[in-house]
């Protein structure tokens, strides 16, 4: 009886260590994202004086200090912070333009420093403040031109060009010159770009800044009602507005100086301090959060 006993209780054991192995791998599979002890510094802007006192050696500023999270599959998660709290430098190293001082960082489980050129593969990015168009072309021979830079060509990038378009409401000047193109009509352009490829995760920088009320309102619509809830998607979105965050994002990561001070979805931030949404400006919010 005893040794009997003995087989059911390692019987259960096992199938308790299967069940935790499985509950893992689930949970492995489930992230699209994963940070983890991200650092990254660089050297401080000094005279040439202050270069030379230091032979050289500048003192460095750390934009991330140990920061670690997982975004799942298909959610919206927001990275939160004021201006320098290290939200573009995770969007470098995620984009492969940098390379973490320490640290790693998986997208759909490919290194960014060891598997750089998957890592694209599977990444739209929409940056802040996008520059890159030709303003003399046309927005139909800009995409067609980053269209081909990616690996896209013939009738399939025609039909990804005017179904972009089309869905983001600016197929009807998609003919004209980008130079003559509002703001928001560049900041759709700039999302039907990062469209092209079907990307796993689009990552978005700032994705409102500088558009109006109405404008933002409807960016924001067509991000969680197209592109997450009808495509499917996994987005990125960096952002130091409250009301962005709060109203868009399923879970959010708060930077503060390189650090991360908070993770979780909005009601799990409300609920560290009852004063974090109702904070008029985005340093209370930080303060708030970063006391809890």
């Amino acid at each position: 009886m005893k040794r009997r006993s003995g087989v059911r209780l390692t019987a259960m054991g096992c199938t308790g260590m299967a069940m935790s192995f499985l509950r893992s791998r689930e949970a492995t599979l489930m992230a699209c994202v994963v940070a983890e002890g991200l650092t990254k510094s660089y050297p401080e802007t000094v005279s040439l004086t202050a270069w030379l006192r230091a032979r050289g050696r500048p003192q460095r500023r750390a934009a991330l200090r140990g920061v670690s999270f997982t975004v799942r599959e298909g959610e919206i998660f927001g990275i939160l912070g004021a201006n320098g709290a290290g939200k573009t430098t995770i969007l470098k190293i995620l984009s492969t333009l940098v390379v973490p001082d320490g640290g790693r960082m998986s997208v759909a489980g490919h290194d960014v420093a060891r598997e750089p050129a998957l890592v694209r593969g599977a990444i739209g990015l929409c940056p802040a403040e996008e520059r890159s168009f030709y303003t003399r072309l046309s927005g139909r021979e800009n995409l067609r031109f980053f269209g081909r830079l990616q690996g896209l060509g013939g009738a399939a990038l025609e039909s990804r060009i005017e179904s972009s378009a089309v869905r983001l409401g600016i197929a009807d000047r998609l003919d004209g010159l980008v130079q003559g193109y509002s703001t928001g009509m560049r900041q759709r352009l700039n999302l039907a770009r990062a469209l092209l490829p079907a990307p796993r995760v689009l990552v978005l920088d700032e994705p409102t800044k500088a558009l109006d009320p109405l404008s933002a309102l409807r960016l924001r619509r067509f991000v969680r009602e197209e592109l997450v809830a009808r495509d499917g998607h996994t987005v990125i979105i960096a952002t130091n507005q409250l009301d962005e965050a709060w109203s868009l994002c399923d879970r959010l990561l708060v930077l503060s100086a390189g650090c991360a001070v908070a993770e979780g979805t909005c009601r799990e931030l409300e609920a560290l301090t009852p004063e974090a949404k109702r904070a008029g400006a985005l340093e209370s919010f930080l303060h708030l959060v970063g006391e809890a």
